[in-house]
């Protein structure tokens, strides 16, 4: 632990003075390693104020009079990547490292840089060595998990986020990201259970609103769903995706007309939502609008050349408008991309031509 520097004085006394006159020391007569801790608290109190380029000159100022002072190379490497100077920080911790190895500080701040960098193998070595560190560091394990997460490796991003929680049971975020990954092993229950504890710790975590409507859809839950959806929606409402999503479970609903105005706020915030496209013309075709159904399609497909789904649907808006050769090309092309169901639709109406294989 550094001690806060103490108040220097010098007392300047003449030979036959009755008294004597206090003054303060000069900065610059101060031994070293004062001089680099009142640099470094300067520091941190600046760092603390968000006053980055200020912070770096104080942890200048330390290092250049202390050469060695390990806090100062990790205090001015959290300072560069704040600024966005990450290989510079990187350079730092490295250095921190050298006076102070096996530091659990200085392994999670460099693994943060290489991130940043995208140098992922070495970020994840990096969470790992400050976990091995030190073991109840909850933000290390998050990190990492979120790192696993990332590149697929799921069921080592649980176990990451257990770590996590059992180093801070409180931590909203990682209960959220555990129940994305439990979405992600079809664990959906479980999913749903740690969202719900996610948003009891920290209410305001929209996303997780969110995602749990998408649990309990994958479970049946379609009442409780829709209530999230309507929740998060009343406190965002400039989001495309929710919008879509909504529309998706009152479609599964079969309110259709719910589920046309959603997708139809979903396109006015977001006009390229292939997606959304798609999914009017699926609720246009059941209330029987065939036009605007294949209108939707077309815009889906133009947004989305290879969009397997949004071509089968225009074949039956075509079917119906009794556009039979146009259907026809529709569900073959929708067969093409891979969605092979086009075949059957094309041979039931007696399309001509050989079915893609």
């Amino acid at each position: 632990m550094i001690q806060k520097p103490l108040l220097f004085i010098v007392l300047l006394t003449a030979p036959f003075a009755a008294r004597a006159q206090v003054d303060t020391v000069r900065a610059s007569t101060l031994p070293g390693p004062q001089l680099a801790e009142k640099a470094y608290n300067s520091g941190l109190a600046s760092f603390q104020a968000q006053s980055y380029p200020a912070a770096l000159r104080s942890f200048d100022q330390a290092i250049a009079a202390k050469p060695d002072f390990a806090a100062a190379y990790t205090n001015r490497a959290a300072t560069r990547f704040e600024l966005k100077e990450y290989s510079q920080a990187q350079a730092d911790y490295d250095q921190a490292l050298k006076l102070e190895p096996g530091n659990y500080a200085g392994y999670f701040g460099r693994a943060r840089a290489q991130e940043a960098q995208n140098h992922l193998p070495e970020a994840e070595q990096d969470y790992s060595e400050s976990v091995r560190a030190k073991p109840d560091y909850a933000p290390a394990w998050y990190n990492r998990g979120v790192l696993r997460f990332e590149k697929g490796d799921y069921q080592a991003a649980r176990d990451d986020f257990d770590g996590a929680l059992k180093a801070d049971p409180k931590l909203a975020y990682a209960y959220h990201d555990r129940a994305s990954t439990q979405q992600k092993l079809g664990n959906f229950a479980a999913a749903t259970q740690d969202y719900t504890q996610a948003l009891a710790l920290q209410p305001d975590l929209l996303p997780a609103l969110l995602n749990r409507a998408t649990t309990e859809r994958r479970t049946g839950q379609l009442p409780q769903a829709l209530k999230d959806y309507d929740a998060y929606l009343a406190k965002k409402s400039d989001n495309a995706l929710a919008f879509n999503n909504r529309g998706n479970a009152r479609f599964e609903n079969k309110d259709y007309a719910g589920a046309i105005a959603d997708f139809t706020q979903a396109i006015k915030l977001d006009a390229k939502y292939a997606y959304a496209w798609n999914n009017r013309a699926a609720a246009q075709l059941k209330l029987e609008k065939y036009a605007e159904a294949a209108a939707d399609a077309s815009e889906a497909i133009k947004l989305k050349a290879d969009y397997a789904e949004a071509y089968l649907n225009r074949g039956h808006a075509r079917e119906m408008l009794r556009q039979a050769d146009e259907a026809c090309q529709d569900w073959r092309k929708a067969a093409e991309l891979g969605l092979k169901v086009g075949n059957d639709y094309a041979a039931a109406a007696g399309c001509a031509g050989e079915a893609t294989e």
